[in-house]
């Protein structure tokens, strides 16, 4: 199982303003194109796939606290595998000081990675406690990669795949949302 969330509090009103600090576009259906899951759910999307492979199902519950919006501030989705695995994928405009959060659970053991510190307990390690792990090397964001494969001609980790298995999984999430069940994907 996995479970994987980011989040932020870009729509949180503090007292004495009239709204976050995230632009009002980001709320605009026909500008930003969905909301809390197609911005910072994009994250938690390629990054479940890719740890968890294929997906066979989806099942969304995308969600707006405000009539103002029109467009979900916070969504779960629930993703079944073909390797079997389960995945949830968290994410709101709606959470003051919510880490980034990456959860692996297994029968061996569990993996966990917040805020770049990374730690895992496992069955293999004499000890039972948790054993720190040194954080993996960040690697540069999408656009900089894009970037570089036009000026330098490497090669993005982000893979065309990653963009389909994306698109794929918000286009099930919204169905599965507005029909209120599970949506197949293959």
């Amino acid at each position: 199982m996995i479970r994987c969330r980011l989040a932020h509090g870009g729509a949180v009103i503090p007292d004495g303003v009239e709204k976050g600090w995230l632009p009002d576009r980001f709320f605009d259906k026909q500008l930003a194109g969905g909301g809390s899951l197609v911005d910072l759910g994009a994250h938690p999307i390629y990054l479940t796939n890719r740890l968890m492979g294929n997906p066979i199902s989806v099942y969304a519950h995308l969600q707006s606290i405000s009539d103002q919006y029109e467009v979900d501030d916070s969504a779960v989705v629930t993703v079944e595998y073909e390797s079997g695995a389960i995945g949830i994928i968290e994410t709101s405009f709606l959470s003051h000081g919510s880490p980034f959060q990456l959860e692996l659970y297994g029968t061996e053991g569990t993996l966990l990675a917040e805020d770049g510190k990374v730690k895992i307990k496992c069955k293999q390690y004499e000890d039972d406690g948790w054993l720190e792990l040194e954080a993996p090397k960040q690697v540069a964001s999408p656009m900089k990669q894009w970037a570089d494969a036009i000026q330098t001609n490497s090669t993005p980790t982000i893979t065309k795949d990653d963009f389909l298995q994306l698109t794929v999984i918000n286009q099930a999430a919204s169905l599965s949302h507005k029909q209120k069940k599970r949506v197949e994907i293959r």
